[in-house]
C-alpha cells in the first residue's frame, strides 16, 4: 500500500487531471445515481410490512345512464339505486367484500400532503399523505388493511371511525408516539409549505386528530419512499359516479372475473335503476393504467435519453483517460517487465493505483455534492423528514448517502479497471526492449 501512495504522489501531475475528471462525474451522476437506486428500491425491493394482498383485488366504475339527471329522478332515489348495485354486488358468490370509493389507497392520484405531530410533544412529527374513506363501505377489510394488536378489528375501522377519528400506519405512530400502541393519543395537521423538513411544526394548525386505530404499513401511492399515512372519514360520496372496489374470495381468479363481469349478461343482471358497473379491472391492471399515461412516456422517454447520454459520455471519457495514462506508462512497464517484474505484479499494480486514484476523486466529489444537500436541508435531522424514526435506509439521510456513495465508487471502479486493463495487458505483452523504446 505504501508503494502504491507514492506511485501515485510521484505521478501526481499527471493524476491531478483525472482526479478533477473522475471527481466532477461523482458530482454530477450522484442525483441521477440515486433516482435510479432509489426508484429501482421502491419500486422492485420494497414492500412493506402488511402491504394488502393485490391479487385478488378488482375495481369497477359504476356507470350511469343519462335518464339520472333527468327531472323524474331524485337524489334519494337515485342514492337508493346506487347503494342497491352495491348490495348485488356484494351477494355474488365470487365476492367476498364490496364498497364505493371516491378513490382508494394506491389509486395513483396524488393525496394530500401534511405535516403531522404528537400534540403532547412537539419534538415528533413527520409529513404524511393522507386520504379520506367513505364509512361504513367496508373499506379496511375490501382494501386488505391489517391492523396492529391492540387497534380494532378492521371492521370497526370501517364502520365507527368518529368524525375527528383517524387511522394512521405503524411507522408513523413509531415515529410519533415510539410506540405503535398509538390508540387514542392525540395528532395535529398543520399546513405544509413545502418545507416540511425545515417549517414542519411550526406551521398553522390546520386540524385535531385523535388516533382511532393503526393498521400496518402501506403505500398510499405507487413508489412511495416511506409508510407515513393517515386515514380520515367521509360520510357522502364526492360524486355521483364513484368507484366500486370488489376483493375476491381466495379461490377466485382476478382475470376470470373481470371478463364475466364485463359481460353484457353480468351487467345488465346487476344493473339497478340507472346504474350498473362497468369497465371491470384488476387492480394491478387499474394502477398500470392510471400511471403510464402519454404525459409520463414523454417525460420519461426525455429523462431516460438525457441519463443514457450523459452516462454514455462518462464511461467513455473515462476509458479514454485511463487509456491514455497507461500508454503513457509503458516504458515503465517495460523496466519492471525487464527486471523479472511477474505480469500479475504489473496488473495488480496499477489497478491498486487506478482504484486509489478513483477514491481520492470520489471523495472529493461526495464532499462537495454533501454541502449542496445540506444546503437544501436534506440532512436537517440527519434524516429525510426530520423525526429520527423512519422505516428504511432511503429515509434515514446519513446512510441513505453512504449507500449511494458506496454504489457510485463500485460502478467508477468497474470503468476505470475497464479503461485500464486493456491498454495494461497490451504494455505487459510487448517484448521489454519494445516498451522501453515507447514514446
Amino acid at each position: 500500500m505504501n508503494q502504491t501512495i507514492k506511485n501515485f504522489w510521484a505521478n501526481r501531475r499527471q493524476n491531478a487531471w483525472i482526479v478533477v475528471e473522475i471527481a466532477l462525474v461523482a458530482i454530477l451522476s450522484f442525483y441521477f445515481l440515486d433516482y435510479f437506486v432509489v426508484s429501482f428500491y421502491d419500486t422492485h425491493l420494497c414492500r412493506p410490512a402488511g402491504d394488502f394482498e393485490r391479487d385478488h383485488l378488482v375495481v369497477g366504475q359504476v356507470g350511469m345512464s343519462p335518464q339520472a339527471a333527468s327531472p323524474d329522478s331524485t337524489g334519494e332515489a337515485s342514492l337508493a339505486n346506487l347503494y342497491a348495485l352495491r348490495d348485488k354486488v356484494r351477494a355474488l358468490p365470487e365476492v367476498q367484500y364490496a364498497g364505493l370509493a371516491s378513490d382508494f389507497v394506491g389509486e395513483g392520484y396524488w393525496p394530500r400532503l401534511s405535516t403531522f405531530r404528537a400534540e403532547a410533544d412537539t419534538t415528533r412529527w413527520c409529513g404524511a399523505n393522507s386520504k379520506c374513506f367513505l364509512l361504513g363501505e367496508q373499506f379496511f377489510e375490501t382494501q386488505g388493511l391489517t391492523p396492529v394488536e391492540g387497534s380494532p378489528s378492521a371492521e370497526k375501522l370501517s364502520n365507527e371511525c368518529p368524525a375527528d377519528g383517524a387511522i394512521i400506519t405503524r411507522s408513523m405512530a413509531l415515529a410519533l408516539f415510539g410506540t405503535d400502541q398509538a390508540v387514542g393519543r392525540r395528532i395535529v395537521e398543520t399546513d405544509y409549505d413545502g418545507d416540511a423538513v425545515q417549517h414542519g411544526p411550526a406551521n398553522k394548525i390546520v386540524a385535531r386528530y385523535t388516533v382511532f386505530g393503526v393498521v400496518e404499513d402501506f403505500r398510499l401511492k405507487p413508489r412511495e419512499r416511506y409508510a407515513y399515512a393517515v386515514l380520515t372519514r367521509v360520510t357522502a360520496l364526492s360524486n355521483n359516479t364513484p368507484k366500486m372496489l370488489i376483493r375476491l374470495r381466495s379461490s377466485e381468479d382476478a382475470d376470470e372475473f373481470v371478463i364475466r363481469q364485463n359481460s353484457a349478461e353480468r351487467q345488465l343482471d346487476l344493473m339497478t335503476g340507472e346504474y350498473s358497473l362497468a369497465n371491470a379491472r384488476t387492480y394491478t391492471e387499474y394502477q398500470e393504467q392510471i400511471s403510464n399515461n402519454v404525459s409520463d412516456n414523454m417525460l420519461f422517454s426525455i429523462m431516460g435519453t438525457f441519463i443514457a447520454l450523459l452516462l454514455l459520455n462518462v464511461v467513455l471519457g473515462t476509458l479514454g483517460t485511463f487509456w491514455l495514462q497507461i500508454r503513457k506508462r509503458t516504458e515503465d512497464i517495460g523496466i519492471m517487465r525487464s527486471f523479472g517484474a511477474k505480469r500479475s505484479n504489473v496488473l495488480w499494480m496499477l489497478w491498486r493505483e487506478a482504484a486509489l486514484l478513483t477514491f481520492v476523486a470520489c471523495v472529493i466529489g461526495w464532499v462537495i455534492w454533501l454541502q449542496f444537500a445540506m444546503n437544501i436541508g436534506l440532512a436537517q435531522g440527519f434524516t429525510m423528514t426530520g423525526t429520527g424514526q423512519e422505516t428504511d435506509w432511503v429515509n434515514t439521510f446519513w446512510l441513505h448517502y453512504f449507500v449511494i456513495c458506496a454504489i457510485q465508487y463500485v460502478l467508477l471502479l468497474i470503468i476505470v479497471t475497464l479503461g485500464m486493463v486493456v491498454p495494461t495487458f497490451r504494455a505487459m505483452y510487448k517484448r521489454p526492449v519494445e516498451a522501453l523504446r515507447h514514446e
